[in-house]
């Protein structure tokens, strides 16, 4: 069975959260990349450190269920592998403190943790704003 990409799928809210994400992402000049999976993409800072070779620096992924058939996903991650940013990129989204949720646990924000993660249900103004805010950081990173 062939693997559908993650733009095709359509489960009202938290589609409309993924497909907006997605959208800022490329307006800002990160690349994406799909590898066949169904439920994630995979964020590079640029087409060219993608065709360099360097690693990925996070992900779009649709989370609250494995078998979308049996059940539909409940939210949208948007998370940053930190090992894999540059220390001003990393240090502006940890800056960023709303829809946190870095560890399934509390305290939801770790420093510690792999990854900087903000989880979203649905297109609210808020989850805009923080969006907006993640852009910004996107925008400066780059230019560093």
């Amino acid at each position: 069975m062939k693997m559908k990409h993650p733009l095709q799928h359509h489960f009202g809210e938290v589609t409309e959260i993924f497909h907006y994400i997605y959208e800022v992402c490329e307006r800002s000049g990160i690349y994406i990349d799909w590898s066949g999976t169904t439920q994630t993409v995979q964020l590079y800072k640029s087409k060219e450190s993608y065709l360099c070779g360097e690693k990925y620096i996070g992900a779009i992924q649709y989370e609250g269920s494995n078998q979308f058939q049996k059940r539909i996903p409940s939210l949208v991650s948007l998370h940053f592998r930190r090992a894999n940013l540059s220390y001003i990129f990393r240090y502006l989204l940890e800056n960023i403190k709303e829809f946190r949720k870095d560890t399934n646990k509390e305290p939801f924000i770790n420093p510690d943790a792999e990854s900087i993660s903000f989880k979203f249900t649905s297109l609210s103004e808020e989850a805009v704003n923080v969006i907006n805010k993640i852009e910004d950081v996107f925008k400066v990173a780059n230019r560093v």
